[in-house]
């Protein structure tokens, strides 16, 4: 799969700028196992990512239907029914657009990490498993596509799945929400659900 401007911008981004929250995560004192707010079946109601980093910028939208299933132990993405999603922006001056198609399902172990209504989801990129695809155009030029398991195990990632997020939510709702800010780059992306 080539490396489209918005797969550039998540490799890009300085390690440091995508941990900040995560280290929070992660040294905060182990608590009780969270209730069962966030654990169930959800449905992607709307998405919206702004990032800038360096000299590249994304604005995203859509994914709409996509489905994430939430264990205390695993997090689960199927794409049976989800929308494309839009990346537009500009790298180093040029304008861009990019367009994202998710098939399939893929699975991650994930660690669930906070109270009943707020707390933090965590995935384990190296542990996908499952035959999802991501097929992507630069404008109306394709550019491949590849299994999102392995794409992950090597280390490259999509903000359509976030590996880190803060999350809250009631017995009807869930929001997924990871920010990160370093030198040059600021980083916001906002996933809602609906529970089915």
């Amino acid at each position: 799969m080539s490396i489209t401007p918005l797969r550039l911008v998540t490799a890009a981004v300085p390690a440091a700028a995508l941990t900040v929250g995560l280290v929070l995560a992660v040294g905060a004192p182990a608590s009780a196992a969270p209730k069962p707010c966030a654990v169930g079946t959800w449905q992607l109601t709307k998405y919206t990512l702004k990032s800038h980093i360096n000299e590249v910028t994304a604005n995203a939208k859509g994914g709409t239907g996509t489905r994430l299933t939430i264990t205390k132990k695993s997090a689960t993405y199927d794409f049976s029914k989800a929308a494309k999603v839009v990346t537009k922006g500009v790298a180093e001056g040029d304008p861009y657009k990019v367009t994202d198609v998710f098939k399939k399902k893929v699975t991650f172990k994930s660690t669930l990490i906070g109270k009943k209504k707020t707390g933090s989801l965590t995935l384990r990129p190296k542990t996908g498993t499952g035959n999802a695809t991501i097929s992507s155009f630069l404008g109306k030029q394709p550019t491949g596509t590849a299994k999102l398991a392995k794409i992950y195990r090597t280390g490259i990632e999509d903000p359509f799945l976030p590996t880190f997020g803060q999350y809250t939510c009631t017995s009807k709702t869930l929001r997924l929400v990871l920010e990160a800010d370093g030198p040059r780059t600021t980083i916001k992306s906002v996933h809602t659900f609906k529970r089915v």
